[in-house]
């Protein structure tokens, strides 16, 4: 008797174990949920209270502006120069480099980007090197890209934080030098306006947007996606629209529009 009572408290034990487990499990998933909903959610309120609004210019070597879009030519490492870096507190420069560094992906509902219905999602990417990563797996590159910065003046991309205003009202601007007659990117060259007064989310934003440019990304028709010309998604982040365009581009394509079909 001893034994089956010691039986049947053992495997009460067990029960309560498993529902421990897996109250754990759903509270983790929860949690995960929450997390992305007041993602976007901050991120629709810090888009309410400043439009974002962009510009991209591309130049050949004989300084005519142009409206094809260029691809960089194959490399492995991409060098990048923030100019007044010291000017600003740390976590506003951490925002930058999250914008382009970060290998994170998130799923969104598609009924917060109105692209579907509820209880459908589409995948993320939160930083420019997961996205280009991605982008060189599908093209069959083994080696991930190498993102450095640097204090370099010859970097590939020149970011300038400035407190100055836009006489256009932009908050950020991308301007890229190019080889006409090869089709190529030379350089990028970014310039974010009135730094100060942008929070670490809105910087995070505008970067985000504004290395979409420097990739070679024109800008999206889809109002909800992170290059729209006014940013006011309430998910800015790298759609698989973004994706598809640049494969398009980068596989011999002679436009990078982001023309979201779903």
């Amino acid at each position: 008797m001893d034994d089956y009572n010691k039986l049947k408290k053992s495997l009460r034990n067990t029960q309560y174990l498993i529902i421990i487990v897996m109250g754990l499990v759903v509270i983790g998933f929860a949690f995960d949920f929450l997390s992305v909903q007041k993602t976007v959610s901050t991120n629709e309120e810090n888009l309410q209270t400043k439009p974002l609004k962009t510009q991209y210019i591309v130049q050949n070597l004989k300084g005519d502006a142009i409206e094809t879009w260029y691809a960089w030519q194959p490399r492995d490492k991409l060098e990048i120069q923030i100019v007044g870096e010291n000017n600003y507190p740390t976590e506003k420069i951490d925002a930058i480099k999250k914008a382009i560094l970060s290998t994170d992906i998130i799923e969104i509902d598609n009924s917060l980007v109105f692209k579907g219905d509820e209880g459908t999602y589409s995948y993320y990417w939160i930083g420019w090197k997961g996205a280009a990563d991605h982008i060189r797996e599908q093209r069959g590159i083994e080696e991930p890209l190498e993102i450095i910065f640097t204090d370099k003046d010859n970097a590939d991309v020149i970011i300038t934080l400035t407190n100055s205003k836009s006489g256009e009202g932009l908050s950020g601007q991308t301007s890229s030098s190019v080889n006409d007659a090869e089709q190529t990117i030379l350089r990028s060259f970014v310039t974010i306006y009135e730094a100060d007064k942008l929070s670490n989310e809105l910087m995070e934003i505008i970067i985000r947007h504004e290395f979409g440019h420097v990739v070679g990304l024109a800008h999206s028709t889809a109002p909800e996606d992170l290059m729209y010309p006014v940013i006011q998604t309430p998910a800015p982040f790298i759609s698989e629209c973004d994706i598809d365009a640049l494969l398009h581009l980068y596989t011999g394509g002679k436009t990078s529009q982001v023309v979201c079909e779903r």
